[in-house]
This record gives C-alpha cells, structure tokens and sequence, in this order.
C-alpha cells in the first residue's frame, strides 16, 4: 500500500453534516459552512452563555460528557467540521504505510493558555495518564488498541510501568503510534478527547488542575470552576487554530434541563439543549431559533446482562415488540425522531443500516407475549432505569406503560437517578436492575464508533450495552478496523452489526437528533457531530 496520508481536504459532508439553527427546525439561510476566521483574524465580539449539566470533570481523559467546555478549552490533532474525513487541527499530518504504525506530525509555534509550548511530549505524557489503568479515567478505553496498553491494565495487581511503549515522541513535533492491529479509522479516533494533549503543570495535581484546566483550545478560563453555578472562559489571544468570533463564554450550570430551556424563552442563557419533554412545543417557543440535527445517533432500551433473569434473548425482543415507537415519537417528540430497525440510520457513513432489526423492532403485543411465555414468563416487578433532571420522565413513563400493557407484566415502574454521572456510576458497577435508558453519539463519522464502544470486549460505552461480549463480534470489528479503506470497512462494519443483533443485546427505539434552542442575543449557532461549534457563535 502506498503512504497514506491524512491532509485537510474539502470532502463530501455526511448526513451528519453541521447545521445552522434557524426556523423550521433546521432549515438553513446558507449552506451551512463556517463563518469563523482563522488564527489571527477579528472575532466578531461580545459574550454568550450554553446551559450545561454539571461536568464529571474538565480533564479530557477523564471527563464523560462536557464535550462543549473540552472544545472551548481543548483542541485535538483533528476535527470534523462540516466534513466527512478528519481535517487536520494541531496536526500537520497522519501517515501510515500499513494501518499499524502512525507518525503524526504537529504544527509548531501553538501553546497551552500558560503560554509553554504544546510539543509531541504533552500529547504522549496525556496520552499515558489516560491509558493508565490505576487513574481509573473515563476515556482510558479511546487508547486500548495501542502498544503498551495492556501493560498499563493488567487483570490484577499495579502495572509495572506508567507509559505506553507503542507511544514514542520522535522529535519535538513528531509522534510515532504502534497499533496492536491494523486500523484504517485510527486517524478519525484522533479527535475523541482520550487523545488531547496536557500541560506538564496538569501532572503535578490532577485535582487542583481540574478546579482551573489550561489547555490549548481557543478559550481559557476565566477564574475557577463554580461548581453547580456556572463556569467562565475567554477567548486565548495566541490560539493557532480558527479563532473564535466571541470574547467569551459562560457556561451556566443547571440540575434540571427543564429550568435551562424556560431559562432560554426568558433570556436568561443563550443557547440549550432542548429536554426531551419540550420537543412538542419548541417550534411555537422558539420559532426561529431552533434545530433537530439529524445526529449519527442511538437511543435504545438496554438490559443489565449480568442479571439471568435478562439472559434469554427472548425476553429482550419481547419488551422490543411492545414498544409502539410510532406513539412515543408522536406523543413524547411531536415526529422529531425516527423509530429504529437497527443500529445506524440514515446519516450515518454508507446509509446506514435499516431494517437489520426484522420483525422485534415491529409493534406487536401478540407476538411479544408469545415471546415471553416462549422464555418462561416473566415473575415480580421491573424497574426501567433513566437519569433525572435531563427531561427523560415522560419518555420512560411511557415506555413502563407500553411494556406493561402490552406484555400483562402487572409492576412495570421507573426509577430515576439524581443525574447522568450517579446513572453511569450504577451502569459501571453493574448495580442497575432492570432495563435502562442507553444512547450513543458517535464522535466521528464511522460506524465503528458506536459498534466498538458499546459491543466489543474494550468499548469503553459496553456498560450502556448491558457489558455484551461476544468474541465472534470481537473478531468481526476487528476485521472491520483492518479494512484499507472507510468504504471498505463500512461493508464490514455492516455484517458485525448484523451479528450483534442476532443476540439482541439492546432493544434499538429511535435514530435520535440533537435539539437546540438559542435566544435572539446570538446568531449562528451551529450544531456539529459531538457538540455546538462554539467559535463560530455570533454575539448580536
């Protein structure tokens, strides 16, 4: 094979391309592309502020959600933009002969907001704080197919080092990566923010570090963490990449969604996520400042598979074909979603993968009920499982009143927990009792997001897969990650998904969408694959 080299390019846009929040739920006054300036140019000025849920962390490696305070206050060697391929950021190139060893070259002169220079060692040195098992970081799994990473996670006992030896700094500006196996989607990887670089001074405290982050993005921040109250950041005057149009953001924390989005119709915060709960009603609230961006995006019913009782894959097509996903998505999303028949829809790469599902994603009591003797019936309650505070209590009240009318299990309730962090918590420690709410956003256009992180033995989204794990899905991922090419390995990616589903681990409900509001105190306000496009905010 020829040098493959990974340079910016203006590639087709993917159906998850970036949207502009405008009226009509998404249509757009332009073609949707960028208005920022590059490095050096004049922003547009002023401040805004985003409505977000408490962060877990602000240490990319260990951070779970906070993808809009990591893109203000982190860059990556990549990004996506508006494009299908991985344009290059802080990465001058990616290139590999066989899919197995990387160099990356990184652009020179960029700097954290401390003003010491960012070189190939502070993306090696985070790179090893994240890998390394004993951290206990959230994003330690984005790195499990490096050289080394085993080293770092043994089954027991401490590692007997700290760094990954298929991680080796070249030169200033230069990184070479030994891959465990062959991976064509390497390069998309790259911009998930397990692979950030630090600042030395983060590894002297991680804790105080946290409270303050320095990083290299187009924003720093403005004093410290207010926990529960609010985060501030402005723009970093010597950031390399495209500079930001606001002087500022203020990220307002809210403990329910519901006080963020009335919070927004008053004017009190710029731009939020929309609850789920609001969906029917946000096109007469905000009539022309909203969007539902057709995400590369799952939102699915999952089963605590350690639990016999959830075992029987009947069981688990049973509670699928008594769900009316018609009705939920009319009476809870006024249409804004559509129901699922299988992993990927529409906007994902090669079309998705419609209709894999068969009949368990079809609405039918009968059959469901048939399913469910089938498997020995079902004795006792079951609780259906969702966090609180993020505008999920109608959705899952009304998937507990489907799956007891439809199924005759007489004690189908709901139990909600105080927020996302306390959610995952009970979802890694395997403490979760019954079926659960699960969702995947991919973070790069590729279908081996989502099949790698929630169905492979390393994924480090299994948990919310029920911690499925099938080496024949191992093996058929694999396969898939070795393909030479994203078309190539799109097919392959196809058939593992076509695998997964003959065990059923997950019951698929709705290929979802990102929904935003904003206030008229802002303008183009852009959606993109993992978060909004905060520099490119304009403050009216």
């Amino acid at each position: 094979m020829t040098m493959r080299t990974w340079q910016r390019l203006a590639a087709l846009a993917v159906g998850a391309a970036l949207l502009t929040v405008t009226a009509c739920g998404g249509g757009s006054d332009d073609d949707g592309s960028s208005t920022g300036s590059d490095g050096g140019g004049e922003g547009t000025g002023g401040t805004f502020s985003v409505g977000i849920d408490e962060p877990d962390s602000l240490i990319p490696g260990r951070a779970q959600g906070a993808f809009d305070e990591m893109h203000a206050l982190f860059s990556g060697l990549v990004r996506f933009g508006d494009q299908s391929e991985p344009q290059m950021l802080h990465a001058e190139s990616i290139e590999s002969d066989d899919n197995v060893v990387w160099t990356i070259t990184i652009k020179p002169g960029w700097t954290f907001h401390d003003g010491t220079p960012v070189t190939a060692q502070s993306y090696a040195d985070a790179w090893n704080a994240t890998a390394y098992g004993p951290n206990a970081w959230a994003n330690n799994a984005q790195l499990s197919n490096i050289v080394g990473w085993d080293e770092l996670n043994p089954a027991e006992g401490t590692p007997a080092t700290d760094t990954l030896s298929g991680v080796q700094v070249v030169d200033e500006n230069t990184l070479q990566v030994t891959l465990k196996a062959a991976d064509s989607q390497f390069p998309y990887k790259l911009g998930q923010p397990g692979f950030y670089p630090l600042p030395a001074v983060a590894f002297e405290d991680f804790d105080a570090f946290n409270e303050a982050p320095i990083g290299n993005g187009p924003y720093m921040m403005d004093g410290t963490w207010e926990h529960d109250v609010q985060l501030s950041v402005t723009r970093y005057e010597d950031y390399q990449g495209p500079r930001p149009n606001a002087d500022g953001i203020t990220f307002r924390i809210y403990s329910d969604t519901t006080t963020a989005y009335t919070d927004a119709i008053g004017g009190a915060v710029d731009i939020v996520s929309v609850p789920q709960e609001k969906y029917k009603q946000v096109a007469s609230d905000f009539p022309d400042s909203y969007v539902a961006f057709n995400a590369i995006r799952l939102d699915w019913l999952g089963f605590p598979l350690w639990d016999p009782r959830f075992q029987d894959p009947r069981i688990r097509q049973a509670v699928s074909m008594a769900i009316d996903r018609d009705a939920v998505n009319e009476a809870i999303f006024g249409g804004l979603y559509t129901p699922a028949t299988s992993y990927h829809g529409p906007s994902a790469p090669g079309g998705g993968t419609e209709g894999l599902c068969g009949e368990f994603c079809e609405f039918d009591p009968d059959r469901a009920k048939e399913l469910l003797a089938e498997a020995g019936g079902w004795e006792g309650p079951m609780e259906i499982w969702f966090p609180g505070g993020v505008g999920y209590d109608q959705t899952f009240e009304a998937l507990a009143n489907q799956i007891r009318q439809n199924l005759g299990i007489e004690e189908v309730t709901t139990k909600s927990q105080p927020g996302f962090v306390q959610f995952l918590e009970a979802l890694d420690t395997q403490q979760a009792t019954g079926p659960f709410r699960g969702g995947w956003g991919s973070l790069y256009p590729s279908m081996q997001s989502l099949l790698w992180s929630v169905f492979s033995t390393n994924g480090d989204g299994r948990a919310g897969g029920g911690s499925y794990a099938s080496p024949e899905v191992d093996a058929l991922i694999a396969q898939a990650d070795a393909a030479p090419s994203l078309d190539e390995a799109t097919e392959l990616y196809k058939a593992a998904e076509e695998r997964i589903i003959q065990d059923f681990p997950i019951v698929p409900l709705f290929y979802a969408k990102y929904v935003y509001a904003h206030s008229s105190n802002v303008s183009n306000v852009i959606i993109g694959f993992d978060q909004i496009e905060l520099n490119e905010v304009v403050v009216n």
